[in-house]
């Protein structure tokens, strides 16, 4: 071989190898931005950003929980007695938008107020707040969308729900539902004024056996079902009465669509 074209195809291999070493180090180096993002952001299936703030307060054994959310769920459990414990999961499909969500929680005089806020578009964000707060706590919830659980807290209960689930379990003395659409199950011993409304979806209301309220059950379309025997005007779509002696309180329950069950525990 010609020693000049030996010299050129030197040449060439050399750049050829270069070149690969280069492309080689971009491609690690682009593979160890990607690894160390999804790191610091980890996705879950759904492919959203996360991210968690916890809180913790030292309260009484009755305390205001006040709490505000756009979309999203709220559970609240029972805990330790004297203390409200707060963990805010915040979710979105990038992490600009993720930074946007804010969640504040400020507790004075034994109220906690707890405040999720997304300005808008609000489109595939939300946040799931889990709340663990003495059994006696006043519970007021105002949600966007979503879900609400309530599980064997004896305060009273206010909850307003523009489209999703509420179910509340375990509970004792006044409660208020209002859902736009959706359902609402209820099962405790209520008392006082008690009211569940919906716009479009079922109330289901599993109450104790010696029950003593007096009744106003309607829904426009759909039916009434009441396992206890009415002192009143029964319908298909009505019930109005009382059960029992009627002393314990009230309970009004309304749908717009859908039925409403009255069930003996």
């Amino acid at each position: 071989m010609d020693p000049k074209n030996r010299n050129v195809w030197i040449v060439v291999i050399a750049v050829l190898v270069v070149a690969c070493c280069c492309v080689l180090a971009v491609a690690v180096g682009v593979a160890g931005w990607l690894t160390s993002r999804y790191v610091e952001q980890p996705f879950d299936l759904g492919g959203l950003y996360r991210e968690r703030v916890e809180e913790t307060f030292e309260v009484g054994d009755a305390p205001s929980l006040d709490v505000t959310n756009f979309a999203g769920s709220v559970t609240i459990r029972p805990g330790e007695g004297g203390m409200v414990r707060v963990v805010a999961t915040k979710k979105a499909p990038s992490r600009s938008r993720l930074e946007r969500i804010e969640v504040s929680m400020t507790e004075r005089d034994g109220r906690v107020v707890i405040e999720a806020e997304q300005p808008a578009p609000r489109s595939n964000v939300s946040v799931d707040l889990e709340i663990t707060a003495p059994a006696g706590s006043r519970v007021d919830v105002d949600i966007g969308a979503g879900e609400v659980d309530v599980r064997d807290i004896t305060g009273r209960i206010d909850i307003h729900n523009g489209a999703g689930t509420v179910d509340v379990r375990g509970a004792r003395g006044v409660a208020r539902v209002d859902v736009g659409a959706g359902q609402i199950t209820y099962e405790g011993a209520p008392s006082g004024d008690c009211r569940f409304e919906t716009g479009v979806g079922e109330v289901i209301l599993r109450l104790p056996a010696d029950l003593d309220m007096q009744v106003d059950l309607s829904t426009s379309i759909g039916a009434v079902d009441v396992d206890f025997d009415v002192d009143g005007r029964v319908a298909v779509r009505s019930v109005e009465g009382v059960i029992g002696d009627g002393s314990q309180g009230s309970i009004y329950a309304h749908t717009g669509a859908g039925s409403v069950s009255v069930k003996r525990r």
